[in-house]
This record gives C-alpha cells, structure tokens and sequence, in this order.
C-alpha cells in the first residue's frame, strides 16, 4: 500500500470514517472490422488477451468488461467474444458510452481500448467499423461527461493520433498507437498491448515497487513494438504519443525514458535518435507534463492487507 492512500486511511480511521471506496472498474474493449480470416484471428486473439489480463490482473470484474467486435462470434472464438455486447457499429458504441456514462461514479475507473484498423482522409481519422466509419472528433464526442475520476483510453489503430486532441480533458489519460500524421500503416501496438497487459516483463517495474503504473505499461508497450520492428528487420511506422495533461497535444515520452534502441527506430535511421539521451534517464515528471498523471494511476488490482484467509 502507498504512502497516499495509507494516510487517507488513518485519517479516516481517527475522524470515525469509512475508509473511501475504491470504486468499480468498467472496460470497454472496441475491435472494428477485423478484415480477413487473417486478421480476424489476430484481433480476436488481442481482444481475448486484453479481456482477460483485465480480468485477472487488473481488478476488472468479467460482468464490467464489456467487447464489441466488428464481425460475429465463431465456434472458435473464446469467452470474451462469444460474451460480447454484438457488433461495432456506431450505435453500439453510442450505446455502450451512454451506459457507461449513466453508471460512472466519481471513484470509478473507466478504460476504453479500440483496436482493428483505420484510416485518415486528408481531414480526420476515421475507425473502420461495421456501417458508417466513425471519426475521432464523432469517437471522443461519444465519451464525454463521464465522471469516473479514472478515464484511460487506448487508441491502438493506424492515424490514431489524430483522436488525442478530441479525446482531450482533465484528468484523462489517452494513448495513441500514432502520431498525427500520416502514420496509416497497419500497427503492431495493440498486439504488444495484449502480451504486456497479459505478462508484463520484469523491467515494465521501473521504480520496482511491486506495481505496475499506466505510465510504466506505456513504455513497456513502446520498448515491445519496437522490439517487433527490429526483429522483423523493419523500420517503424509507427510512433505512440501519450497524452495526460489534458492539452490535446501527444508526447513521445519513450524518447526521454526509454534508450534509444527501444524508444524508436536505430539512430542511424534519422534525426529523431539524435536528441535522446543515451545514458537511461529515470522519470522526473512535473505536474504539467505528460506522463505525470499516468505515472500515479496503477494498472493492477487494487490489493488489500488482509492475508488471503482473512478476506
């Protein structure tokens, strides 16, 4: 238990107070179209990965993860989607934001993930999704005034950055597989979404408290891409940007505190490698930037102190 939320406890316990709630956790997983049998297997795999990485690592209950997948469920698929809420269609997704936003308290947490693949216009980002596509400007439009004091989005499809800015508010975390910009390739984040969630590597722990932070999930999934990226032999075209300050503007922070081979392409490979460090640097965040609040909210289950015979 961190130092925080030990003092919120005394403190409470000395004015006569329930302890506060740690609230309800809620996920909605979003997987447009998935395109062929191919691809199909790919994302359906990712979303059975992330559903149940949720469930078993993050204190998510299975009733409050919630799938919406761009084709039927098959004979073949696993419980997350043949448990899921139906196809991605706008109105689905309308559907399951208004819910979430009718049953967000203040002390919930609501995570919402998309993958499947997209596409940029010229204009605006768009999520390839069964019936009408779906802009990042529409998306974000769908996901306000929820209240949950916790809101982390992962936007894990290609022209993905270009929902940071919509997506943008107070106390929000949002996480693009892209920039914005023309980054339309096909990604390979939300694939090393699902291992890292699932399994994290000891070296995700960067301040080794025993728990795993949004922040530290962030780099551990940036250091994994690139990592398929150099063992395929390919440069990436692909650049994540985390977004927690609420100013709409992304931040490649795996170029400050991650070493160059795993923050990026190798420096050979242009100019972007030239201005990190290369000596590895700890986080040293201050409240404006981004990655502070992301480095404060914990992806594992909330755990308690009573020994496992007591609870």
């Amino acid at each position: 238990m961190g130092h925080a939320t030990l003092s919120v406890l005394l403190l409470a316990a000395s004015l006569g107070q329930a302890p506060p709630e740690s609230g309800t956790r809620r996920a909605l997983i979003v997987c447009g179209l998935p395109g062929d049998d191919e691809h199909r297997a790919m994302y359906a795999g990712a979303v059975e990965k992330i559903a149940g990485a949720l469930a078993d690592r993050c204190g998510f209950a299975p009733s409050n993860i919630w799938v919406r997948f761009g084709a039927p469920a098959g004979d073949g698929d696993g419980p997350a989607l043949k448990g899921s809420r139906g196809l991605s269609t706008r109105e689905n997704i309308a559907a399951d934001a208004g819910a979430l936003r009718a049953s967000s308290k203040p002390e919930d947490a609501v995570w919402v993930i998309v993958l499947g693949h997209g596409h940029y216009d010229g204009r605006r980002s768009h999520m390839n999704i069964p019936g009408p596509d779906l802009s990042g400007a529409e998306f974000a439009r769908l996901f306000e005034g929820i209240k949950a004091k916790e809101q982390v989005f992962f936007i894990t499809t290609s022209a993905s950055g270009f929902f940071l800015r919509p997506l943008a508010s107070p106390g929000r975390i949002s996480i693009s597989a892209t920039e914005a910009d023309q980054e339309v390739n096909e990604t390979l984040y939300p694939l090393a979404l699902a291992d890292v969630l699932a399994a994290p590597p000891p070296e995700a722990d960067r301040d080794k408290d025993g728990s795993l932070s949004v922040f530290e999930l962030y780099l551990a999934v940036v250091a994994d891409v690139t990592r398929r990226y150099v063992e395929d032999g390919l440069i990436a075209t692909e650049h994540a940007q985390l977004d927690d300050n609420g100013d709409g503007r992304g931040s490649e922070v795996q170029m400050t505190f991650l070493p160059p081979e795993s923050a990026d392409e190798p420096e050979a490979e242009g100019t972007r490698a030239k201005a990190r460090p290369k000596e590895k640097v700890e986080p040293k965040l201050g409240p404006k930037d981004d990655g502070f609040l992301s480095s404060k909210v914990r992806v594992d289950a909330p755990r308690s102190d009573k020994p496992p015979e007591a609870r």
